[in-house]
């Protein structure tokens, strides 16, 4: 039995599919999406599954599971920019999962023979219902337990975490007069190289070692705290940017400063970040 295989067709199908996919894992894992760079992204993942088609089709299927494999591992790095391993795992885990799901909604599409049109219904569908799912997720944590997803970014890294509304947070900067946020060391060590982390946070101990190096643009400086029963100083370090994704808005916090957590076991697990009352209000 023959077929006669399309490459104009086939790439066209590839190139809204893995598309829509990186929309998706960028959604889901709160990247700030550029249209231009996933679009470049997932031509070339479209162009390379015509070359495996087209110039090794006969190629066992364990290879080719590895070839596509780095394949969308490149297309999350150039289109989503992500960077951390562990999150790049996660999102490639998902790119698949999403793959298989798309693909079964294909085969039971009322539309069988016009394939462009068929893909056309599935992917505004699946697109939107995961977008529906994902706000639904979104306005249960925020109604029922108070908790966001947060992106901070610093220098081009942007990083998702999770954010809890702490009606007892009313830290203030002496300095600058701006709110506070509490952060995990986690949320340094996923925005900064590990050396640089540590720097910081042995800096009470070892405070000339930032002198010259690239944390010390951090405006790393220490914050007094009073809780019942204890008090202390913080470090803080400004960032590049805060948002509060909140199922009505976006809030934007433009230099936001973060403080360490000085017990982060005292922290939930479900969030990384204590958010400042007065913002949320």
């Amino acid at each position: 039995m023959y077929y006669d295989v399309y490459i104009d067709i086939v790439f066209l199908t590839n190139l809204l599919m893995d598309y829509v996919l990186l929309c998706i894992v960028g959604k889901l894992f709160l990247r700030k999406r550029n249209r231009g760079r996933i679009l470049l992204a997932a031509a070339i993942g479209a162009l390379f599954s015509c070359l495996i088609l087209y110039v090794l089709p006969d190629m066992i299927f364990p290879a080719k599971v590895l070839l596509h494999g780095g394949c969308a591992w490149g297309m999350l790095v150039l289109g989503l920019d992500l960077k951390k391993n562990g999150l790049l795992v996660k999102a490639l885990v998902t790119v698949y999962l999403m793959a298989f799901f798309m693909g079964g909604l294909m085969e039971a599409a009322p539309v069988k023979k016009a394939t462009p049109i068929r893909f056309l219904i599935v992917a505004a569908g699946a697109y939107m219902g995961l977008s529906a799912l994902i706000y639904l997720s979104d306005s249960f944590r925020a109604r029922w337990k108070n908790i966001y997803p947060v992106t901070l970014s610093y220098r081009g890294n942007v990083q998702p975490f999770f954010g809890l509304l702490d009606t007892g947070n009313f830290l203030v900067d002496p300095i600058s007069q701006k709110e506070v946020f509490i952060i995990k060391p986690e949320v340094l060590e996923a925005l900064l190289p590990q050396e640089n982390a540590d720097r910081l946070k042995h800096l009470k101990e070892n405070p000339g070692e930032l002198e010259g190096t690239e944390p010390a643009d951090l405006h790393p400086h220490f914050l007094p705290y009073k809780t019942i029963g204890e008090e202390g100083v913080l470090l803080a370090v400004v960032l590049d940017d805060l948002c509060i994704h909140t199922p009505r808005e976006v809030i934007h916090v433009a230099n936001p400063v973060l403080a360490l957590a000085v017990e982060p076991s005292a922290l939930g697990k479900e969030y990384q970040v204590l958010l400042n009352s007065r913002i949320l209000h």
